[in-house]
């Protein structure tokens, strides 16, 4: 997605003008059979807001009701003649494609080549952002089908509408496929690096979500068993199995909805001890954190001089005691124990907000 730096915008539009074709390029019939599993291309990122609306006196297109009754917006250029059926069968492969409620907040422009590359930026194959997608209406000179580079780029759609927090998923990944592929502990050791446009391209997770994703679709249509093959546009490393697919797949169809929060409540006892006197031993629970995320713990009431600390689970220090809260980032880490401590018997109530 982001190998390339783009033109300014104002100049990128003049230049697209000036690339179109003069005679009408042939369109597409996108079919999504047309998937593939392997596909060759790099792609850019969309910068500037809106820069669709000021492509309105040369395009064609809008709102369409696709098949299945959903409306989405479509603009052809207008190297390519007006026919409506073209910018439905771009509407129906979209549809077709696993998606949410994102699907509604999209606008498609489809144009030749050069003038995809004028925006996107010179050697790219499409580009995405600000819930836009740029791409051709024909495959590629190398064979790389349109549907590839569609899927892909709509790829970038679904992780742009995803919250993945404290990180952004459409450079992190979504949030249960950026937890499987453990991108958190690979960002840590430079395995993996979240938005980085020139010299790690091919290991970031950003592009390796879009993949995934553009993969999961062509399993959907053509796949009845898992035959892995090598990538071309990222690393090897991002290459999903068939939990990775599920994850993603997740993601789609069932976003995560942010953190899991709840109350624990529970006593601090006085334990009486022959010929001493009695003391208040720490109490402990089990946090589990399935999914990387934030991980915050609050002493909501406990008696005078209580505290509270994390662990993991053989007992090495997490976080030093605190008297009210406590913040730490869950990274590859699935399972916290949360203690509470103090010097004198009562209640308390520790508040746990999970990922």
């Amino acid at each position: 997605m982001r190998a390339l730096l783009l033109l300014p915008v104002l100049a990128v539009l003049a230049l697209g003008t000036a690339l179109r074709p003069s005679t009408a390029a042939p369109s597409h019939t996108f079919r999504i059979a047309d998937l593939t599993p392997t596909s060759s291309f790099n792609d850019g990122t969309l910068r500037a807001a809106g820069p669709l609306s000021r492509l309105a006196g040369a395009r064609w297109g809008g709102p369409v009701t696709a098949a299945d009754g959903e409306s989405v917006t479509v603009y052809l250029s207008d190297a390519y003649p007006v026919d409506p059926a073209v910018q439905l069968e771009a509407a129906n492969f979209l549809t077709q494609l696993y998606h949410g409620a994102e699907l509604s907040s999209l606008s498609l422009y489809l144009a030749p080549l050069t003038e995809v590359q004028s925006i996107c930026g010179l050697g790219t194959g499409g580009c995405y952002g600000r819930d836009q997608i740029v791409a051709p209406g024909e495959d590629l000179p190398d064979g790389t089908s349109a549907e590839n580079v569609l899927a892909h780029e709509y790829g970038h759609h679904v992780a742009g509408n995803r919250d993945n927090a404290p990180w952004a998923a459409i450079d992190w990944g979504t949030k249960r496929w950026a937890t499987f592929a453990q991108i958190c502990p690979r960002e840590a050791t430079g395995t993996a690096f979240p938005g980085d446009e020139a010299t790690n391209y091919r290991l970031n997770p950003g592009e390796g979500f879009a993949e995934v994703y553009r993969l999961l679709n062509f399993q959907k249509q053509a796949w009845s068993t898992w035959i892995p093959t090598a990538w071309r546009i990222v690393d090897q490393s991002f290459y999903p199995d068939a939990n990775a697919l599920e994850a993603a797949k997740e993601d789609v169809l069932q976003p995560w909805s942010g953190p899991q929060k709840k109350v624990w409540t529970a006593r601090l006892r006085n334990v009486a001890r022959k010929g001493r006197p009695p003391r208040v031993p720490r109490v402990r629970t089990a946090i589990a954190t399935p999914l990387d995320g934030d991980l915050t713990v609050r002493l909501l009431r406990a008696p005078a001089g209580a505290t509270i600390s994390l662990q993991n689970p053989t007992g090495k220090s997490v976080l030093p005691a605190a008297r009210n809260v406590l913040r730490t980032t869950a990274c590859g880490q699935r399972l916290y124990v949360l203690s509470v401590r103090g010097k004198k018997p009562g209640a308390f109530a520790v508040s746990i907000s999970t990922p």
